[in-house]
């Protein structure tokens, strides 16, 4: 029987007498990359917020896009603009779009936050302290990040006399709350219903550096808040929420980097100083490793947050508490809400992968919400590509586009999909929701291709997850699936198939290294189509190659006790996938002798785990790889087994053999070159399913 998820649609009345229309809400968070160059709200942002609202979100929080952003901003090193939206709020008419923003998210019921900070004046700051200077990056390749872009800028070395000279004066304090007042009288006047604040920012011990009463226990470190928040009730009125968002505890602080941040029994403290005047508090985990989380460092059902939630509960607070990081399961959210500790589950990446979530869930079992692969590539990558995107919802960054995009059905068509592997799964579901026949071929026995051996990689979890769900789907929408079927382009023509859609997939290459196609020398598909043993491979590998398919196998491998190597010419592993909380940023890494650390990746966890980066590899033998560093110094590693990764071959050729046998035919996946992703590939497969 299908859950009725009574306790995520029942409604929450808030202490000023707001009620919120159900208990998901969204995040203290930024909106995606889907603005251009103007100084305002966008159609495209607008119709974005109001996706979420109408997907069920009862409470939406929309970042500020300038210097009380305390976030993403406009500009920074230097003051060159960079990839993020910027708008002008000195301009009244922003807040004409800025009003029809909350009175689009007020038709569908849902509260309207502005996520805002403050702006210390004359490059002075709240507490001084400079993370780089106390505790500079220690120089660990585990903290290798992309050289492309995504390289965590080191800020100059400053002296204590010079971090506590920058320490703005409490006289100022005054200045700085008047200006996030104003700017909250603003929003108010807009129709806006409150704002939210990241407090844990401001309440490191480390690196307040003040020498009066805004320092020292968690009260005085938290004074500067309580005076905002009064000042802001006192302007605003009761009826303008202040949500607080903030870690559990900060042991390194807010990215893993110093030491004494503060801890929960410290959070409790200052949530029941604040009490009076903040509505919701959001608990979130304790970097961006936790409320960002992603297959390779979290695991399903686990939830530090929910800790967090019960020693608040615990310590007497009976105000709303929210809870965030890696929340996207609905049964799981009905049974935590149940438990009664939390209030609200906040949760951003859900409502991107699965824009009908409420409406799914109310459906009594006939739809289930597609589910998120926590690969974050929703932030966007601002330093490689200009547009956020979900490598699981096509539609996202494109509502504002879907009028023109999504023509009418003028017929059903019977339509042939070849081959089950993710996309093809995914693209006849597509179609089939659009009204149209659909019959999806698999030449093998089994559904999911490549995706099919996630399941033994323990950190691709997310994917088995979505595999597993795509074949429940294709029963969902009515597809018709043969199993162990290839069949001919006669064959189709045969059975009246008025289109073919192409989803024939790609192979794994050789790299082109001397020795790399020498008879012993395995590429990853070996492992992870199960063709050798872990006992045939031996206890020492190497892996040549250091794109995601390698680094998998190499981070699977270690993982079951093997001693690997693994090459790259690159910078760093994985090159391809920065993101902002990606796989490059997932672990708080500390370092015992220096008592910090910072935020390492996905493989630093791995102790058999060695990568050798910016190295040619000149030969290959079952046994060896010889390779030339930058300097030009030639070494031969020695082996049991050699495995290489060189890419893709796209099966192109299969896929074009159905070109002629139907009046339309259309290639979608990695057997077209250009679509060498999951999100390329399903953007593919949709926008397919439209043409026809």
């Amino acid at each position: 029987m299908a859950k009725e998820y009574k306790n995520v649609f029942k409604p929450l009345l808030l202490k000023n007498g707001d009620v919120l229309k159900n208990r998901i809400i969204y995040p203290n968070a930024q909106q995606t990359m889907i603005a251009g160059p103007e100084k305002a709200p966008t159609e495209g942002m607008i119709d974005d917020l109001a996706e979420f609202c109408y997907s069920g979100a009862s409470l939406m929080c929309f970042g500020q896009l300038d210097k009380l952003g305390g976030g993403a901003v406009p500009t920074k090193h230097g003051g060159k603009p960079n990839m993020y939206p910027a708008f002008d709020y000195s301009n009244p008419r922003t807040f004409n779009y800025l009003a029809q923003t909350a009175e689009c998210a007020h038709m569908y019921g849902t509260k309207l936050l502005i996520k805002l900070a403050p702006a210390w004046p004359d490059g002075t700051t709240y507490y001084g302290g400079d993370e780089e200077s106390l505790c500079p990056p220690p120089e660990d390749i585990r903290f290798r990040m992309p050289a492309h872009g995504a390289v965590e800028q080191r800020r100059p070395t400053m002296t204590m006399e010079q971090m506590k000279a920058r320490i703005c004066p409490k006289e100022r304090f005054p200045e700085v709350i008047g200006e996030l007042v104003d700017m909250c009288l603003q929003y108010k006047k807009a129709g806006w219903d409150g704002m939210s604040f990241r407090s844990d920012r401001f309440l490191d011990k480390t690196t307040n550096l003040r020498e009066d009463e805004y320092n020292g226990e968690i009260e005085n470190r938290g004074r500067f808040q309580l005076e905002l928040f009064q000042a802001i009730k006192a302007a605003c009125g009761e009826d303008f929420l202040i949500e607080v968002a903030m870690m559990g505890d900060a042991q390194y602080g807010n990215d893993g980097k110093i030491p004494h941040g503060y801890t929960t029994e410290e959070m409790c403290r200052f949530i029941a100083m604040v009490d009076e005047y903040v509505d919701i508090v959001e608990l979130r985990e304790r970097n961006g490793v936790g409320y960002q989380c992603c297959g390779y460092n979290s695991r399903l059902h686990e939830h530090p947050t929910l800790d967090y939630a019960k020693a608040l509960r615990d310590s007497g607070y009976q105000g709303v508490i929210a809870v965030n990081g890696g929340y996207n399961d609905p049964e799981e959210m009905e049974d935590i809400l149940a438990e009664g500790v939390i209030d609200l589950i906040s949760t951003g990446r859900t409502f991107r992968a699965e824009p009908r979530f409420v409406q799914k869930l109310r459906s009594g079992g006939k739809e289930v919400p597609t589910p998120c692969l926590r690969c974050n590539k929703c932030h966007g990558t601002p330093h490689a590509e200009p547009l956020a995107y979900c490598s699981v919802n096509p539609e996202v960054g494109m509502l504002h586009h879907l009028p023109a995009i999504r023509k009418p059905v003028a017929r059903v068509k019977k339509v042939a999909v070849i081959g089950g592997g993710p996309i093809g799964m995914r693209t006849a579901c597509f179609a089939a929701e659009r009204g149209h026949q659909i019959t999806l071929f698999e030449k093998t026995d089994f559904l999911g291709g490549k995706m099919r051996y996630a399941a033994m990689y323990p950190n691709l979890w997310p994917h088995e997850r979505y595999r597993l769900w795509l074949i429940d789907e294709l029963d969902r929408r009515g597809v018709e699936v043969r199993m162990n079927s290839e069949p001919t382009p006669g064959s189709l023509a045969a059975e009246g198939f008025e289109a073919v859609i192409a989803c024939t997939g790609s192979s794994e290459k050789r790299p082109p290294i001397p020795g790399a196609d020498a008879a012993g020398v395995l590429v990853s598909e070996d492992v992870y189509e199960g063709r050798v043993t872990l006992e045939q491979l031996g206890q020492k590998i190497i892996v040549v190659g250091g794109g995601a398919v390698a680094t998998e196998t190499a981070m699977y491998l270690a993982g079951a006790g093997k001693d690997v190597t693994i090459l790259t010419r690159q910078h760093a592993l994985m090159q391809s996938q920065v993101a902002p909380h990606g796989v490059h940023k997932q672990w708080e890494l500390v370092i015992p002798e220096l008592g910090y650390g910072g935020i390492a990746s996905a493989w630093a966890i791995y102790d058999t785990l060695t990568p050798i980066y910016e190295v040619t590899t000149t030969g290959i033998s079952p046994q060896t790889v010889t390779y030339v560093d930058g300097e030009g110094k030639e070494t031969t590693l020695e082996a049991d087994t050699v495995i290489v990764s060189g890419g893709f071959r796209p099966h192109t050729a299969e896929a074009l053999r159905y070109s002629e046998c139907v009046p339309e035919f259309y290639l979608a996946g990695d057997c077209d070159k250009r679509c060498d992703d999951l999100r390329r590939g399903n953007f593919a497969g949709w926008g397919k399913a439209m043409l026809l």
